[in-house]
């Protein structure tokens, strides 16, 4: 595995229960910007904190290819203008109560500028799960987020700094 930056094993309300099973997972979390605002997931059917979108990396898939599903699966984005990989692999340990498991996640972060909000639909199924949240830049501070997920997001404004403009 590559450098592991940030290694965070959840308290409180999801922190891992005894007697749930385990499942270790390699994870995509997407920190998406389009001009001064950031994009995050506020959970409708769980009492989670708000989220990056997150998402699994399946067999054999390309991680900037699960990059690319699950921004449109989750949010119906696809109008991409860049994809970067974030330095700062990111390996949380937490309970997912919308699944009754506990799960190591070995998240690998991108950031996604878009050209555009433009959007195609979102499975309805999505959308009783999450709603959509845009935050500007300046007030990133007060959006509420899992730790790991504050982590990431932080990794991204760094690198989002490197970046040259055109």
């Amino acid at each position: 595995m590559e450098n592991v930056s940030f290694y965070y094993i959840e308290k409180g309300d999801y922190a891992p229960r005894d007697n749930y099973p385990w499942v270790k997972r390699e994870n995509i979390a997407i920190i998406v910007q389009y001009n001064d605002e950031y994009l995050f997931l506020g959970w409708n059917k769980v009492n989670y904190q708000n989220s990056l979108v997150t998402g699994g990396i399946d067999d054999n898939e390309e991680k900037e290819s699960a990059v690319i599903r699950e921004l449109r699966e989750e949010t119906g984005y696809d109008d991409i203008k860049e994809i970067y990989p974030v330095d700062g692999i990111n390996v949380s340990k937490f309970f997912v109560e919308h699944k009754n498991q506990n799960r190591e996640a070995i998240y690998y972060p991108y950031l996604v500028v878009l050209n555009s909000k433009k959007q195609q639909d979102i499975a309805e199924e999505e959308q009783k799960e999450h709603s959509l949240i845009w935050i500007k830049k300046e007030d990133l501070d007060l959006i509420d987020l899992f730790d790991n997920h504050r982590h990431m997001l932080n990794k991204a404004i760094e690198k989002e700094k490197t970046l040259v403009k055109i």
